[in-house]
């Protein structure tokens, strides 16, 4: 008997022999790191974003120009990585894309957010799942630089989110864009839905990814330098579930009443309508972190006639994983790349 297509698959992915499975796809970064990017490929400089919220904060931002620097003229010029939960600007799954966008042609920005990377231990409040005022402002700084603008006037801005970063890119997307010089967006393995997806956490693999995003939660916690009662660090350590520590810590920080109300306010399907440049979403169906009962529940076709928001959602490829048959190169690195060159 032959499977029935499911009608939400709409590209296709070619996976490794002995690496199909949504678990090896998840893993196998850490195991086998695809390319990064080198100094023959890029010049790369390191700036220091200073926020504007009075906290004396500030964001790690390692960009890359490319070298030599093809003659052609992509769009954007510059493109934004922005990494997931417990991660950082040396993600594998960052320096992959960053690497792939610079064998393009476009100049790429790595970014740390609040508490992570470089920035750990050394700011006075942590990222989340709807900062995009943090990421707004590292944009406008960007904008400012002449990476942004090599061959052309006024510059161009992209931006690629994964995971809890896709959330975070797809949330910014549907803002207001300020006059920000963004002219399309990626987001990979994005939680449409928090609640869902901090659900869906505890529930899939007897929980043992959500053990170990929480024990590098708390080890983070440990070096934050920002204010917590004696309480509040003891409710961190007791958390045993990702929707705990967001009571105990995410919410209280941001002035949300509880972790229900920060999935509420910042899970980015109720910005997907809103988005008014060119944005892709990569998801695989057998993703282990990622749910995709949310991704079922969007309204694709509407978003396409639209004009701004397309899918590209594989039958496998894990939770950020898609390494492909013949390249080291990730599958959702190709299909940013491909997708700013063709200017969204």
């Amino acid at each position: 008997m032959f499977a029935v297509p499911d009608p939400l698959v709409n590209a296709t992915f070619d996976a490794p022999r002995g690496w199909r499975s949504a678990h090896m796809q998840t893993l196998r970064s850490r195991l086998r790191p695809a390319p990064a990017p080198t100094h023959a490929m890029a010049s790369t400089r390191v700036l220091s974003v200073p926020m504007d919220d009075g906290t004396g904060d500030a964001l790690r931002v390692a960009v890359h120009t490319p070298r030599p620097s093809p003659a052609h003229e992509p769009a954007p010029q510059l493109v934004l990585l922005v990494h997931g939960l417990g991660g950082s600007a040396e993600s594998p799954y960052v320096l992959a894309t960053a690497a792939a966008l610079l064998g393009a042609g476009i100049a790429a920005a790595r970014l740390d957010l609040r508490g992570a990377g470089r920035t750990n231990g050394a700011t006075q409040q942590m990222y989340h799942a709807g900062r995009t005022a943090d990421v707004r402002t590292v944009l406008r700084a960007l904008a400012d630089t002449p990476e942004a603008s090599r061959r052309s006037s006024p510059p161009t801005l992209g931006i690629v989110g994964f995971s809890l970063g896709g959330n975070v890119t797809l949330k910014l997307l549907g803002e207001p864009l300020e006059g920000l010089p963004v002219v399309a967006g990626v987001s990979v393995s994005a939680p449409l839905d928090l609640a869902a997806g901090a659900e869906f956490l505890h529930h899939v693999a007897f929980g043992v990814y959500e053990r170990a995003m929480l024990r590098g939660l708390r080890a983070d916690i440990e070096q934050f330098a920002g204010a917590m009662t004696p309480a509040d660090r003891a409710a961190v350590r007791s958390a045993r579930r990702i929707e705990e520590f967001d009571d105990a810590f995410t919410a209280r920080q941001n002035g949300w009443r509880d972790a229900a109300e920060y999935y509420a306010v910042n899970s980015a399907a109720q910005y997907l309508p809103l988005i008014t440049v060119p944005t892709l979403v990569v998801h695989a169906l057998d993703d282990p972190v990622v749910p995709s009962g949310p991704y079922r529940s969007i309204d694709w076709d509407g978003l396409e006639r639209q004009g701004f928001v397309r899918r590209a959602v594989t039958a496998h490829g894990g939770h950020v994983g898609f390494h492909q048959h013949g390249t080291r190169t990730p599958w959702y690195a190709e299909r940013a790349v491909a997708f700013f060159a063709e200017g969204g």
